[in-house]
Parts: C-alpha cells; sequence; structure tokens
C-alpha cells in the first residue's frame, strides 16, 4: 500500500512538473504600455545589465537568468527588453519603439548595437551591425533550432550575430551554432525541475519534439507542392512560347535565353526531386527567377520590344515574372512600403483592386503565400534574395503570422522567418538595419542578444 502511495505521489509530481514547464511558456494575457525608451537605455547603461524586463512578462526568473548569461557573453553589443504579451498591437506601435531605443542608444553614444524586442514570448530584432535581411535569416534560424527553449534561441542568436558582424557565413548555417548551455542559473534552474520531476519535463519534451517533427513533415508536403505547382506553371508558359518561337525562325533559334529558359525548366525539376526539406526549395525557387527572367525576354525579342530591366519578381504572385515597377501597399493592418509589382497587379492596385496574389493552403484555407508562415521563407527567399536590402521593407509585418498551427513558430509583425532579400551580407557589408526596420518570430520564451555596456 505504501508503494502504490509512493508510486501515486511521483506520478503526481511529475505531472505537476511537467505543468509547470508548460505554464513557463505560457504567455500573459496582459498588456501594458512600452516602458520609456530612455528609460531602458538607462538602465543597460547604468546597470551595465542588457536585458530590461518589464513588470509582467512572461518570462520565468530562470529564463531571465539565461538569457543574460548568453547576453553578456556575446562578442557584439545586443541589447534586449521584455514586455507583456500584447503590449504592440501592430507594427504601426513596433516600429516606431525601435526607431525610438535606436534614437536614445545613439543619445547616450552606444551608435552600433543589436536590439531585441521580446512581447510576451514573441522575439522582434532591429540592428545598425547587421542589415535587416541577414537579421531576418538569423532570427528564424535560430528559433527553428531552438525546439521551443526560450534560452537556446537566445544562445543561437546571439552567436549568429556575432558571427554575421565578423561576416562569416556559418551566420546562416541550418544546423545549431549555439554551445552546451548559457550558464550556471540556467543549469541551476533544468536541475531543480528534474528534482522536482523530471518525468514530467521528459515527456512535455519528448511531446514537443513529436509535434515539431509532425509540424516539419507537413510544411515539407505544403511547400513541395507550391513549388511543383509553380515548375509546372513555368513549364506550360514554356511550351506556350515555343510557337511564338518558332514562327520567328532560325532567328528565334539564336535568342541564347531561350536555352537559358529551357535548362531553367530541366534544372528545377530535377531539384524538387531532391528536396528533402522545406529549406531545400530556395534552390528550386532560385532556379525558377532565372528562368522566369530568361523568358521574359525571350517574349520581348520575339515580339520585337525591348528587353525588360533585371528586377524583382512580382510581390503578390512570383509566377508572374519580373515586376514592372515599385507600387504603395499595406497588408491588412500593416504600414505601407513599397513592393515590387508585375504591370498587371499594378494597375489593379492603382484602380483601387485586389492584385492577384498566389494562394497557398494553410489548415484548410487559401491565403497568400506570404501570410502563410515561415515555411514559406526559403519560397520566398529563393525568388527574392538576390535582390538585396530592397526587399526588406516588402515582407515586414506579412511574412511572420504563424499560421501553419502549433509549434514555437513566427509570430506577430516583422520581416521574418529569415531572409525576406540579399544574399550572404547582400548588399556588400554586414551592417545597415536602420532602426525602424525590424523582423522577428515567436520562441515560446527566449532571446538573442548580448554585451555589457
Amino acid at each position: 500500500m505504501i508503494h502504490s502511495l509512493r508510486r501515486a505521489g511521483a506520478a503526481l509530481v511529475a505531472l505537476l512538473a511537467g505543468l509547470f514547464v508548460v505554464l513557463a511558456f505560457a504567455p500573459a494575457a496582459n498588456a501594458a504600455a512600452p516602458p520609456d525608451a530612455t528609460e531602458v537605455v538607462s538602465f543597460w547603461k547604468d546597470k551595465k545589465d542588457p536585458l530590461f524586463v518589464q513588470s509582467g512578462s512572461p518570462l520565468s526568473s530562470d529564463t531571465q537568468t539565461g538569457m543574460r548569461d548568453a547576453l553578456e557573453g556575446a562578442k557584439n553589443k545586443i541589447y534586449a527588453v521584455a514586455v507583456p504579451d500584447g503590449t504592440f498591437a501592430s507594427e504601426a506601435d513596433l516600429g516606431p519603439y525601435f526607431k525610438s531605443l535606436g534614437t536614445a542608444l545613439e543619445s547616450a553614444g552606444r551608435t552600433s548595437a543589436t536590439i531585441a524586442v521580446i512581447d510576451g514570448t514573441s522575439l522582434y530584432a532591429n540592428s545598425s551591425q547587421v542589415s535587416q535581411a541577414n537579421l531576418n535569416r538569423i532570427t528564424g534560424l535560430s528559433i527553428n533550432n531552438a525546439g521551443g527553449d526560450g534560452t537556446k534561441v537566445m544562445e543561437e542568436f546571439v552567436k549568429r550575430v556575432d558571427l554575421a558582424v565578423d561576416r562569416k557565413r556559418s551566420a546562416f548555417n541550418s544546423g545549431t551554432v549555439s554551445g552546451g548551455g548559457s550558464g550556471s542559473g540556467v543549469l541551476i534552474g533544468l536541475g531543480a525541475i528534474a528534482l522536482v520531476g523530471g518525468g514530467g519535463y521528459f515527456l512535455y519534451s519528448k511531446n514537443q519534439k513529436k509535434k515539431k517533427a509532425e509540424q516539419d513533415a507537413k510544411d515539407l508536403a505544403a511547400v513541395k507542392q507550391t513549388v511543383e505547382e509553380d515548375v509546372t506553371k513555368f513549364g506550360e508558359e514554356i511550351t506556350a512560347l515555343d510557337t511564338d518561337v518558332t514562327l520567328a525562325g532560325e532567328g528565334g533559334q539564336h535568342i541564347t535565353e531561350w536555352q537559358q529558359a529551357l535548362d531553367s525548366y530541366e534544372k528545377a525539376k530535377t531539384q524538387l526531386n531532391t528536396v528533402q526539406r522545406a529549406d531545400q526549395v530556395r534552390e528550386v525557387t532560385e532556379t525558377l527567377e532565372d528562368g522566369r527572367y530568361a523568358l521574359a525576354v525571350v517574349k520581348a525579342k520575339v515580339n520585337n520590344q525591348p528587353v525588360p530591366e533585371r528586377r524583382a519578381p512580382c510581390f503578390f504572385n512570383p509566377q508572374h515574372g519580373p515586376s514592372a515597377r515599385d507600387v504603395r501597399w499595406a497588408p491588412p493592418g500593416g504600414a505601407v512600403r513599397d513592393v515590387p509589382t508585375c504591370a498587371m497587379d499594378a494597375d489593379a492596385l492603382e484602380r483601387g483592386f485586389d492584385p492577384q496574389t498566389r494562394q497557398v493552403m494553410v489548415n484548410g484555407q487559401y491565403r497568400p503565400y506570404y501570410e502563410a508562415g515561415p515555411a514559406y521563407q526559403p519560397y520566398a527567399s529563393g525568388y527574392y534574395g538576390g535582390f538585396g536590402d530592397v526587399m526588406t521593407g516588402m515582407f515586414i509585418g506579412t511574412m511572420m503570422g504563424s499560421m501553419l498551427g502549433g509549434g514555437f513558430g513566427m509570430g506577430g509583425y516583422g520581416a521574418g522567418y529569415g531572409d525576406a532579400g540579399g544574399g550572404d551580407f547582400g548588399g556588400g557589408d554586414a551592417g545597415g538595419g536602420g532602426w525602424g526596420d525590424f523582423g522577428g518570430g515567436d520562441f515560446g520564451g527566449g532571446d538573442f542578444g548580448g554585451g555589457d555596456w
């Protein structure tokens, strides 16, 4: 009887421990006004503490300790401010706050830094050290490799920011780059959980890994189908143009871009067959972007029209091919920004109509690809990654929705899950994000950052 009671008691303790871990990552329900930027920067400087935590933030004391350990271990100046969940209702609020923090930092003598705002368990980043496009990639990679562990997110981000400032391409490696821990505080915290009931934490972690694996498989199937449709559409356009090239006779066959388009189509099909992870679709869409521009040149030449400028694909639907011009546009609830647009969609917008967006299936509903969540970041970055930081503003407030369901995905506002433009160190340098532009994501309790004042 005594042994039975002991077993029941142990099971209860393990259950409570698991519940504790779950609740530790739950976002706070109450919102609050953000702390004054000058007050935050003064805290960072005077206290020599890179993490400002506003009352009501859901981050546990152990998480805060672990975050500080990693922040203080950074080679570069990275600061963070944690606020209650829902403090920022929209990017219209968050963008100016980043700018005010940057201005306050500059006034305090710190002109080069990276800033994180942690709204509940959602991370948003801005930097004058790393270009925003690269910062967005770093944020997403850090989140994806952390498995919902906020401290791990922070460790990943710190190391990736340091690598990016040093112009190391390893900052964008898909695998983990963080070390084996962020300090004694975290170890003590995990030890306490183990003592109270390690079984509960183990079950929680195992369940999270299983859910992540299921979500990854679901994301891969969805994104791969989207890319397959793009490849098929491209092939149909080549077939349709074949008649025009044939009618052009020998001159048509001598258009070098025609062979480039054909080669791109075959290459994209081959690449698609080798895709095993959602991030690998970037190579396919890079090839499709090359092929679509070549096809646009062929169309112009056989119709005796001027060769089109090499521009980013139409933002609303990359199947539309190279954009014709930039048009002012705002996503629902977001800020206005310039986006590259094909002639057809530009005309529709200027006449007050909706553009023809690339629709993808998300949880049984069709949505524009740029609202489909982080799994579509590689899809977008393949199309737009070669066009530099001009693409950064395009994705602010659009690709951050964690709409694929479950897990610790990207959430909120920002340009996130990685690269919305630019190659590795696009534009020739590692810096220049500019205060006020930002990216971010939801990590379930963590941060990046680092450095004393």
